[in-house]
């Protein structure tokens, strides 16, 4: 991956960059703090995500690690249940994998310079991408997650029951 500039409109301290190998330890450890909101994964399941993401981002505000994120494409060598059902409706998506931000850095705008950087660093590694994809667990609900996805366009496009016992609610926008 090459070097991402930091949007324009991220938060005062916060810069975006890709995430490497080196982020690996500290990315896994706030990913599973995170869970039930995103799936819990093994070292190596965590490392497979890196290696076939279209992007990979981390923020870190004052020059520490604050948040990541992992999106795919059409075509990844990834089996998750929710990446499949955006792969059997769409030719071109980027689908949002996982998106963890710390605790201490929530509400802070970190989410939504991540999710542009996402939009443009997406569009440059898959030019025909036309829908953006995620998901977000109803049950367990994450209201706070609901909230954020519609507020930047996101809207539902289907519902289903995950064999790790959450239902989630599949979410899709056009990309700009």
């Amino acid at each position: 991956m090459t070097e991402a500039p930091t949007p324009p409109d991220a938060p005062d301290g916060v810069t975006i960059r890709p995430m490497t190998s080196a982020d690996l330890g500290w990315a896994h450890v706030l990913n599973e703090a995170n869970v039930p909101a995103v799936g819990t994964e093994t070292t190596e399941e965590f490392a497979h995500l890196l290696d076939v993401a279209s992007v990979a981002l981390v923020a870190e505000c004052d020059g520490a690690p604050a948040g990541f994120c992992v999106v795919m494409s059409a075509g990844a060598d990834y089996d998750s249940v929710n990446y499949l059902w955006f792969s059997a409706r769409h030719d071109e998506f980027l689908y949002l994998d996982r998106v963890a931000i710390d605790e201490r850095h929530r509400r802070r705008g970190i989410g939504r310079a991540l999710y542009a950087e996402v939009e443009a660093r997406g569009l440059i590694a898959r030019p025909a991408a036309t829908v953006f994809c995620l998901e977000v667990n109803i049950e367990p609900r994450n209201d706070a997650s609901l909230d954020f996805h519609h507020s930047l366009g996101f809207h539902e496009a289907g519902q289903q029951s995950t064999p790790y016992g959450t239902r989630v609610s599949l979410m899709a926008r056009p990309l700009a």
